[in-house]
């Protein structure tokens, strides 16, 4: 059985000989029920005040395989401007994250039912990590991979463009590669991300409406990813797929409780190696929306 703990070691005996590229933040499959968490210029984009919560369970099957707990909540707070939080716990193995960020948001119409949004995010990790009784090759010097509530701060930006069908977003959530830990000789630095989203809803009858979907994740001296969905929503439910590169298949259901409240969840098939030892991950998704129904601009589930 593999267990997470070896691939944390792995990844930080690496960070002494140089950059960590890849997926450094938590992975989210319902990215299009908290957009906020990659673009900041998506806060106070609906007519009110949004919660989301969201609880995921990656690989399940490994021993201290990545668990995340996300909510936030983002609101307009006047016609141009919009505010938003997140606070993320993150826990992978002896790995354990704390993320608060605050984001800030403003926007100009383009036309009638079109709007562009520019975005600011800052916030601060707090890191805690312990290997001392893991790595069997630094027990001489256990301060090497031993952090408590290692501060680390960073700020993003971001642009989104959205009108009553569709939406385009660009982003850097992490602009700062501030070092992972300063006590590792060598580049151990976050790595800068960067993403592109877009989405367009159309009718498919009256009642279900049919959004196909792309997130694409750039990093320096890294492969180009993406994930590529499609959603049927019905006025009750919502019915999705998406395939992300290399690495799962995922299938989303949303059910909405109500005008306000939908209850999300994705199953994710994992297609790399480790399909061997996961049977998958899990992802629970709440939001309350206590948007307006108005014409200016779609304050819909589906974006």
């Amino acid at each position: 059985m593999i267990k997470i703990n070896q691939l944390i070691i792995i990844a930080f005996v690496l960070l002494g000989q140089l950059k960590l590229f890849g997926q450094q933040d938590p992975m989210y499959s319902q990215y299009a029920n908290n957009p906020m968490i990659l673009n900041p210029a998506y806060a106070g984009t609906k007519e009110g005040f949004v919660m989301t919560g969201l609880v995921r369970m990656q690989w399940v099957g490994i021993d201290d395989a990545p668990k995340t707990q996300t909510f936030s909540i983002h609101s307009p707070v006047s016609k141009n401007m919009g505010l938003g939080l997140t606070a993320i716990n993150d826990n992978a193995g002896p790995l354990h994250q704390m993320m608060f960020y605050a984001d800030y948001s403003y926007q100009i119409d383009i036309d009638f039912d079109s709007r562009l949004s520019f975005g600011l995010k800052g916030g601060f990790h707090v890191i805690d990590l312990d290997l001392t009784d893991k790595d069997p090759y630094q027990h001489n010097d256990p301060s090497i991979y031993n952090l408590t509530n290692y501060f680390v701060p960073n700020v993003g930006v971001g642009m989104y463009y959205y009108n009553y069908n569709f939406y385009l977003g660009i982003s850097a959530p992490r602009l700062l590669e501030s070092s992972l830990n300063p006590r590792i000789v060598g580049e151990s630095k976050l790595v800068r991300h960067y993403f592109l989203t877009t989405g367009y809803v159309f009718d498919l009858d009256e009642i279900v409406k049919v959004k196909p979907t792309a997130v694409v994740k750039f990093t320096p001296n890294a492969p180009v990813s993406f994930d590529l969905g499609v959603n049927l929503y019905h006025y009750r439910w919502g019915l999705g797929f998406v395939y992300r590169m290399q690495d799962a298949l995922v299938g989303i259901f949303e059910f909405y409780a109500s005008p306000q409240m939908s209850i999300g969840y994705a199953y994710d098939y994992t297609l790399s190696d480790l399909r061997h030892e996961s049977s998958g991950s899990h992802e629970f998704m709440i939001r309350y929306d206590f948007s307006k129904r108005t014409k200016r601009c779609r304050p819909v589930k589906y974006f």
